[in-house]
């Protein structure tokens, strides 16, 4: 047996390793089978059988193998051997990849389509909330015919709009009318002060989704759907009954009521907001506004200014991502751009520039890509000889189109900043665009 030397394949690792190495640990001996000293031939002609049956882990160690008989002589094989090794090792790791990537795609495809499922049957109350946006306001020569009004909302006669919510004496034996802010953050006022909502994020949600539908109701197999879209009916439905009893107990507390009633009531599989108990939303307010001020030329400024005063940010930005708010949400922000555009514009009629950059900062805040809002603040600072400001202002709307959108400005805004180039700098520094 001299000069022979043992092989020892490793079955549970399937590695080769000599008779002088031990194995990676110690019961793994009982699993090696001894091989006389394979010449280099052999391991590649074993590693090159390997890797075309795709056993390419099995190959990659008998290239490896092989590699350490190189003789001097045959150095050059080296490099060929490296990069084969190398690139194999790359292959399973590829291979791996693709496998995990594909597991968390069908995952993925299997939630969309839920996802989808559930919103294909949310849609018809969402489509109840989305009316076509109207245009401003004009006289019979197309020109805005807006004037300026700071008389209280209050004082306004034709516009019966929503009541405040009333601070009813809190002695337990009725439930006061709850207001609900859906703008910023969602917030739930009883008597004025905050409402303390239960810790069940679920309830939370649910009680989120009642308030933004038409009719502030939703059956519990729409919820189970929204909330828990893959669990099956049997295992949906105590954890809906739990997120349901957790809201309701944190909803009347310090209340009393009958059986049965309460600020959230079920009836037929379907649970509601209780008629009962008047509701009112800061959204509801908002549109109210809106409305009003389309109907008249008067207090259109006023009325547009009071309904803006209440979207302090997106609608329920705590369900962003959520495919039911989404429609809600971006209706609400084009009424919000649309009001504020027309402020905007009216205040710039009337040199009141002030006000003006005000709206249409706003708009920019709302949407930093309203190529318009940028327009129109360019217009404004040029109108207060402000001509730096309005070239950086033309530098940005053009990076953030650039980045954000991969376009750029549209012609009509190209025209805005030559007609500043051309104006006179003498009073201002000059910037380059």
């Amino acid at each position: 047996m001299n000069g022979i030397k043992k092989w020892g394949y490793c079955v549970q690792c399937r590695l080769y390793f000599s008779a002088e190495c031990s194995p990676l640990f110690p019961e793994q001996a009982a699993l090696t089978v001894e091989l006389e000293d394979p010449s280099l031939v052999s391991l590649l002609e074993r590693g090159l059988q390997c890797a075309q049956q795709e056993h390419y882990a099995e190959g990659t160690t008998f290239f490896a193998l092989a590699r350490e008989r190189l003789s001097p002589a045959q150095v050059h094989l080296s490099a060929s051997l490296n990069a084969l090794i190398d690139i194999s090792t790359s292959y399973r790791q590829a291979q791996q990849a693709l496998h995990e990537a594909s597991k968390r795609f069908a995952e993925a495809d299997s939630a969309q389509q839920a996802q989808l499922a559930a919103l294909e049957k949310l849609l018809p109350n969402l489509m109840g909330n989305t009316s076509t946006m109207a245009q401003p306001l004009t006289n019979s020569n197309g020109h805005q015919q807006l004037q300026t009004l700071r008389t209280p909302i209050a004082n306004f006669t034709g516009h019966q709009l929503p009541a405040e919510p009333q601070l009813l004496p809190e002695d337990g034996s009725a439930l006061p009318r709850l207001y609900f802010i859906c703008f910023g953050r969602f917030e739930v006022k009883r008597l004025g002060k905050p409402v303390v909502l239960c810790s069940n994020r679920h309830g939370q949600t649910i009680l989120r989704y009642l308030v933004a539908q038409s009719g502030h109701c939703a059956t519990s197999d729409t919820l189970m759907t929204l909330l828990w879209p893959e669990d099956e009916p049997e295992v949906a439905q105590p954890r809906l009954h739990t997120a349901i009893c957790a809201l309701r107990r944190s909803l009347n507390h310090g209340y009393t009521y009958e059986p049965g009633y309460g600020y959230i009531v079920c009836k037929n599989r379907t649970y509601y907001l209780s008629t009962a108990v008047p509701i009112q939303t800061d959204v509801d307010q908002f549109l109210h506004y809106y409305r009003a001020g389309r109907q008249t030329n008067e207090e259109s400024v006023a009325l547009y200014e009071q309904a803006c005063s209440l979207y302090t940010g997106p609608f329920l930005p705590e369900d962003k991502y959520a495919d039911w708010s989404f429609l809600q949400r971006e209706h609400l922000s084009r009424v919000y751009i649309d009001m504020c555009r027309t402020l905007a514009d009216h205040y710039l009629k009337f040199k009141s520039y002030e006000d003006a950059e005000k709206w249409a900062t706003a708009m920019l805040k709302e949407n930093h890509c309203d190529e318009a809002a940028h327009r129109q603040l360019m217009q404004i600072y040029t109108a207060q000889g402000r001509r730096s400001e309005a070239l950086q202002q033309f530098q940005r709307c053009e990076r953030v189109l650039r980045e954000e959108l991969a376009v750029q400005p549209l012609p009509e805004t190209v025209q805005v900043v030559q007609m500043i180039l051309k104006s006179d700098p003498s009073s201002d520094d000059e910037v380059k665009i």
